[in-house]
């Protein structure tokens, strides 16, 4: 006859599978509780049965070589019915299993007694039960001896849980700690970012007031300097030697050079409003040109290629002068400097090449960076100023080496 199925058998079938005990190999510390049952008992057969949807599978058999038999002929499947040590004296006499084929073949099933093993939730998960193929009793003191080893099995099914638990709490620190870390490098480079900001801000901030100062306390007095600089050498051009005239070109330079800083100052704290029109940048690309005096070894070659931009044309002459500029002084007194005008829809593409010793690859990334500068003389603010231009036109601004060339991209008109 076969056994009905406990009330509670969805909850039950779920917490066996979720041992994960099912379908694998034979373990030692559950054989030597069988092992010891078969001695203790003295019976040819000592199980750890465990009853599946439809069958019921040995974790452990002593003295049986199957590893699972059908539920419809289980034992066991009658015994986790009941708390209780479910006691069998002689099958063939018992109308539940007297036409069992457990009873009438193999294994000639005459004495059972089996022990219900639950989980911490009381779902009766199986049995540890002893077998013998002849009738006998089974005392007091034996049927607690059963259920104790019964205990034993269900410790071990509670060990079996807390060390995949264990297992599974170690992954999700694993994994926790892979997170952190990850997390931990995405703060460290906010941190540097935000770090890189606030002295960026603090620089500019200083600039603004340095840039106030030298409005008031250079400017005016540069332009007194120069004014008279120009007198000067008008007055006595024709009776200066020539060590005289080296002289008061050196003196004009510096004036240069120090407008050229203080301007380079002023524009780097103020963003002003862009004047926008249709213009040629060939005609913009010559009227940069057009305010240098090349070395006779210097050659300036110029675009033939043309293109309409809406532009701020002041703005961007003085990007061009700029980048001329620099290329002039990285070729030093030789070399050649080409500028040319590409299609690149929806932009124009325009590039100048020197054919100087390049930009150290290390600086490569940092050169429009405020106040970043290799040179002796420089502010660091002409190609982060240059930079700020080519944005506020929705443009692109970018160096390379071998050759050294800056690319400016602009929107068409």
């Amino acid at each position: 006859m076969e056994a009905k199925h406990p009330d509670n058998e969805k909850e039950r079938i779920k917490a066996l599978t979720s041992l994960n005990i099912l379908d694998t190999p034979p373990e030692e510390k559950f054989d030597r509780i069988t092992k010891i049952a078969q001695i203790i008992f003295d019976v040819p057969i000592a199980l750890v049965s465990l009853v599946d949807e439809n069958r019921q599978w040995f974790k452990s058999c002593m003295g049986l070589s199957e590893r699972e038999t059908p539920r419809s002929m289980s034992f066991c499947a009658h015994a986790i019915l009941n708390d209780d040590v479910m006691i069998i004296e002689d099958a063939t006499k018992d109308e539940r299993f007297a036409n069992n084929p457990l009873v009438t073949g193999s294994p000639l099933i005459k004495f059972y007694a089996g022990k219900p093993l639950r989980d911490p939730n009381n779902h009766m998960l199986g049995t540890l039960c002893i077998i013998d193929t002849v009738p006998r009793k089974l005392s007091k003191a034996d049927t607690r001896v059963l259920s104790d080893l019964a205990t034993w099995v269900e410790s071990e099914f509670s060990s079996l849980r807390l060390t995949r638990q264990l297992k599974d709490n170690a992954q999700k620190l694993l994994l926790a700690e892979a997170e952190l870390r990850t997390k931990n490098v995405i703060l460290e480079s906010e941190n540097r970012m935000k770090t890189d900001q606030l002295i960026a801000s603090e620089k500019m901030s200083a600039l603004g007031t340095m840039s106030s100062r030298l409005a008031h306390d250079l400017k005016n007095p540069l332009t007194i300097i120069k004014m008279s600089s120009e007198i000067l050498s008008a007055q006595l051009e024709s009776s200066m030697t020539d060590d005289m005239k080296m002289k008061c070109g050196m003196l004009t330079n510096a004036v240069q050079n120090m407008e050229r800083i203080i301007a380079d100052t002023l524009n780097f704290v103020k963003t002003s409003e862009l004047h926008m029109s249709n213009y040629s940048i060939k005609t913009i690309i010559k009227k940069s040109a057009a305010n240098f005096n090349l070395d006779k070894d210097v050659a300036l070659i110029l675009p033939d290629e043309d293109a309409q931009v809406n532009c701020d044309a002041e703005k961007i002459l003085a990007v061009f002068s700029n980048i001329i500029s620099n290329a002039i002084q990285a070729v030093d007194k030789s070399g050649k400097i080409t500028i040319s005008i590409k299609d690149k829809s929806p932009n124009v593409l325009i590039e100048i090449t020197d054919s100087g010793p390049g930009i150290p690859e290390e600086n490569l990334e940092k050169i429009f960076e405020p106040l970043f500068t290799s040179k002796s003389t420089g502010t660091g603010l002409g190609l982060n100023i240059c930079k700020s231009i080519i944005e506020q036109h929705k443009g692109a601004i970018y160096a390379r080496n071998s050759p050294t060339t800056f690319s400016v991209e602009l929107p068409k008109a």
